[in-house]
């Protein structure tokens, strides 16, 4: 039997993530901040006071320990009282009766157990990702990892929140892909809080590392922006922005991370590119740590690219998927963007559990539209297009180390208008329906990943005006200790939670064009036929910083099962 591995590996992973070159960063990163709970537990431990404990702590019945107790591997074990904050970095909580925790319960890489009769006056936070993190002088400096997922942008560790900084040779790298290799960013970038807020510059110099290199705009650009924060935990940001990047045209169903990696190690890159040249400027708020909104107006000049040399570690003889052409042209931008986060509200059950992320645009401007692999471009065109895109999700807890997961996801036109090929859409792959390959070639059904037909563009680029996608996740926390298997040591950390979980899952999807299209592919308007939808199974254990699934396509059944390997959680 036939099977795709989708492989994504946690070494490289400097290639997807920032790598600041600035001394004046680390006393920063050790600080944190709450608000956060990755952040409130990392600020916890340093605190100078702290009683920090490395591997299992127990606290018996009839025993009381004052102040804030952080605990790093653990297991935790409290059945006394403890009159302050508990901070379980890594490590599993249990709670027995009778049990009494004055302030607030941080968990970090661990699930709680919680008998009855158990009293915690403050919060109850988790994350169910494991902190990797070094030790500096006693200090946890945590690293950047999938965890970042769930933070806000500004409160990610290496980013410092509150200080001040001036770094005038300021080094990250974004994603490695098939267009720009690895794409880095060099120039300054200084921060300053005030008492009303905060200023915030950046000037990056973008270096594109795939060959040919060569001094024009294949190989450099730039990126630029400003923020004006009014307020501070809540407040008002105005920012400016101005770029000359290459852009994913969809980067929904895999991470920066995953992407990067499958292109560097495997050289399959599940993303397609365009250029994009040109100013925005945005206003916005937030309302503490959960919810934002934002307002986001420019004017961009969208070109093609194609695929050029960049180096693969396993796969370098090989050749890149082409980079289909895409339309070009001057477009006026207009955006509306919420974004809701309460993942780690565990004592909420309503407000609690939540991630919304939804973007209205409206775009208008004068294109050539790209007329396919067997017709010539024709004239310049006029465009207007609104096109709307929501990602929901809700978690659900149902007992200590049991979660239930749904994810809705919609997307697409609104109103009917034709979008350009940089705001079309696809159904196929990894993180989306993962028993079916990535854009599949099947001559004896309508194609609803792609809305290709007869004739396949080169490279298959997404060309479904709308698509519609529900996963549905149970998830069971595995009951052993890796202690038993590794004898206390701690080498293998960095690649393993101490709470393995495994997870069954279902998908659900399908895209469409409207009003018409190719028999099977069009429809007008409301959902298509849910029989219309294509569904798969799978299964897998998720190890916390790494996860390995078996899928399968269920509407179709001669589909091989799939090998999905990922970082992290599914979503």
């Amino acid at each position: 039997m036939r099977r795709t591995l989708s492989a994504f590996v946690l070494l490289a992973s400097s290639l997807a993530s920032s790598l600041a070159i600035s001394p004046s960063t680390v006393d920063a990163q050790q600080r944190g901040r709450p608000g956060s709970t990755l952040l409130q537990a990392v600020e916890v431990h340093n605190a100078e006071g702290t009683i920090r404990v490395n591997g299992p702590y127990d606290v018996p019945k009839d025993r009381e320990v004052s102040g804030d107790v952080a605990v790093l591997n653990g297991p935790v074990d409290i059945s006394g009282r403890i009159t302050g904050t508990l901070v379980a970095i890594n490590a599993d909580v249990r709670l027995r009766t009778g049990a009494r925790i004055t302030r607030d319960l941080v968990i970090v890489g661990g699930t709680l157990t919680r008998e009855d009769g158990v009293f915690v006056d403050g919060e109850v936070r988790t994350q169910a990702e494991l902190l990797r993190y070094t030790m500096q002088d006693g200090m946890i400096v945590p690293e950047e990892g999938r965890s970042s997922d769930w933070r806000p942008q500004f409160d990610r560790p290496g980013r410092p929140r509150g200080e001040a900084y001036t770094d005038l040779f300021y080094v990250a790298a974004r994603t490695y892909n098939r267009v720009e290799g690895l794409p880095v960013l060099v120039g300054p970038r200084f921060r300053r809080p005030t008492s009303w807020g905060r200023i915030e510059v950046e000037a990056f110099g973008v270096v594109r590392t795939a060959e040919p290199i060569r001094w024009d705009r294949g190989t450099i650009g730039h990126d630029a922006k400003a923020d004006l924060r009014l307020g501070v935990k809540r407040g008002l940001v105005v920012s400016g922005r101005l770029f000359d990047i290459v852009a994913p045209v969809e980067s929904w169903q895999l991470t920066d991370t995953e992407a990067g990696l499958a292109a560097f190690l495997l050289k399959r890159d599940m993303r397609d590119y365009y250029s994009r040249h040109g100013w925005e400027a945005s206003i916005g708020g937030r309302i503490g740590e959960e919810v934002s909104l934002s307002a986001v107006a420019g004017s961009e000049q969208w070109g093609s690219r194609q695929e050029r040399r960049p180096f693969s570690l396993f796969r370098d003889e090989g050749v890149w998927r082409v980079n289909s052409a895409f339309d070009e042209g001057r477009v006026d931008l207009a955006s509306v963007r919420l974004k809701i986060d309460t993942r780690e509200r565990v004592r909420s059950p309503w407000w609690g559990g939540w991630y919304i992320a939804a973007d209205v645009e409206r775009g208008s401007g004068s294109i050539v539209r790209n007329p396919g692999p067997v017709l010539l471009p024709g004239p310049a065109e006029d465009v207007t297009y609104t096109r709307g895109f929501v990602d929901a999700r809700r978690y659900n807890r149902l007992s200590p180390g049991t979660e239930l997961n749904v994810r809705l996801l919609a997307g697409g036109s609104i109103g009917g208008d034709q979008l350009p090929l940089q705001r079309r859409l696809t159904m196929s792959g990894p993180g989306a329906l993962d028993g079916y390959d990535f854009r599949r070639i099947n001559g004896t059904e309508a194609d609803v990943f792609t809305c290709g037909s007869i004739g396949n563009w080169p490279g298959r680029p997404g060309l479904c005006d709308r698509v519609a996608l529900a996963q549905l996740e149970l998830r069971q926390a595995i009951g052993f200790d890796w202690d038993d298997w590794f004898d206390g040591s701690r080498w293998w950390q960095p690649g393993f939670d101490m709470s393995p979980a495994w997870v069954l899952y279902a998908d659900a999807g399908r895209g469409w064009t409207t009003p018409t299209g190719q028999p099977g592919i069009g429809h007008g308007k409301g959902l298509p036929p849910l029989k219309s939808f294509r569904t798969s199974l799978g299964a897998g254990i998720d190890f916390g910083g790494i996860g390995i699934y078996l899928a399968k396509a269920v509407t179709t059944s001669d589909e091989p099962v799939n090998v999905i390997v990922r970082l992290g959680r599914r979503f």
